[in-house]
């Protein structure tokens, strides 16, 4: 027992020996440490002393510039055909006059987000019959496999008579059950509704309004300059096809709304983001858009004119947006002109670049040439920095 005791105690004594030569051992290195650390340059923004943790791949994969500006491009030929077969090289992107590099190029179709607005009061009763049978066209022809659409109705209220569905039947019953309700002819409203219900969807999907309207807007609470800040600042295409007066009732003159909100009393009108409500009571009239800037418009027919010109809101709103306007002039039946949409947003170019002078608020002019004669370019008017609506 005498014997293991000390033992023992000769191995304890021997592992305190070694225990201090270790700490002997390790001290001097701390110190080394220590001043080596002092002589190291001290930590800058650029070079952190403690490395940063390694963005995720999903971080790294969606980081795109705020200020990225997407523009969809459509080219087509003398003959009116579209015009595939260009490449990044043959267009040229201008900002107020400054050439822009092109971040991104693209042919391919990306998912699409659209709502339907239809003009449903006493005044477009007799026509509503053109609108009922057109949900195969969007399902089958516009929408495709990813494509979702939502059906918004202006007459006594703004009406969201379908939410964003992918399912065709959905869309279809919609539009079949569309009934005429008031007098009031509010489009710009129900514009500024649909423009909301797209600002809430995902920012990379393509963005469109088609609004079947005779075009008149009476007593909307929402202007003209309003309609085209927003629209243009998310991404909005707006393309119209109006109610043909020549085929029906439509040559009476549009009667005045009574004299009481008639807008839905559970749905305020929508406000753009992080700005008060606009004032009621404002009686929208064409020559009152002298706050926006003219800009040349391409008209259905392949005409330009300077947008002064545009009387028709529906023309006017899809020439600063990019998009067309089949108006009531038209004598061809509307899902002809449905078709030519829904064939002109499946052969689009998508070209998006960042702007050198992205702090000028304002109007930004977008201009994009392509090097090919004889062919036409649309899209766009711009968009606005420190106005209405959301980033570009």
């Amino acid at each position: 027992m005498e014997e293991r005791m000390t033992m023992n105690r000769a191995c304890g004594f021997l592992g305190n020996a070694l225990m201090m030569i270790s700490l002997g051992l390790l001290v001097p290195s701390v110190y080394a440490q220590e001043a080596g650390a002092s002589q190291r340059p001290p930590a800058t923004s650029e070079h952190e002393a403690v490395p940063a943790a390694k963005p995720s791949d999903t971080e790294t994969r969606f980081r795109v510039p705020s200020n990225m500006v997407v523009a969809p491009v459509t080219v087509i030929s003398s003959k009116g055909d579209y015009v595939f077969d260009l490449q990044e090289k043959d267009f040229e992107v201008l900002d107020n006059g400054v050439k822009e590099r092109i971040e991104q190029f693209s042919l391919e179709q990306l998912p699409l987000a659209a709502v339907i607005v239809v003009e449903a009061n006493s005044t477009s009763e007799p026509l509503l019959g053109e609108v009922r049978p057109l949900g195969p066209v969007f399902s089958n022809l516009m929408l495709g496999p990813q494509g979702q659409a939502a059906v918004v109705t202006y007459g006594d209220q703004i009406r969201t008579v379908q939410d964003f569905t992918q399912n065709g039947d959905e869309l279809e019953s919609a539009l079949r059950h569309v009934e005429a309700r008031g007098s009031a002819q509010h489009l710009n409203d129900a514009l500024t509704q649909a423009i909301a219900m797209l600002e809430n969807q995902p920012k990379d999907d393509r963005r469109i309004i088609v609004a079947f309207s005779d075009g008149h807007d009476i007593g909307s609470r929402t202007t003209k300059e309003e309609v085209v800040q927003r629209a243009l600042n998310a991404g909005i295409t707006i393309y119209g096809l109006g109610f043909s007066q020549s085929r029906s009732m439509l040559t009476k003159q549009p009667k005045a709304p009574p004299q009481q909100n008639t807008l839905a009393t559970n749905m305020a009108l929508p406000a753009p983001p992080n700005m008060p409500q606009t004032a009621s009571s404002i009686e929208n009239n064409w020559d009152s858009g002298a706050n926006l800037p003219i800009v040349p418009l391409i008209l259905a027919s392949g005409e330009m004119i300077r947008s002064v010109v545009a009387k028709d809101p529906l023309e006017f709103y899809a020439g600063y947006t990019g998009g067309l306007s089949y108006g009531a002039w038209s004598k061809k039946p509307m899902q002809d002109e449905l078709n030519k949409i829904a064939d002109e947003i499946q052969s689009q170019y998508e070209i998006a670049y960042v702007p050198h002078a992205p702090a000028a608020n304002g109007f930004h002019r977008i201009e994009v040439h392509v090097d090919r004669s004889g062919v036409k370019v649309r899209t766009k008017a711009g968009y606005f920095l420190g106005g209405t609506g959301s980033n570009p």
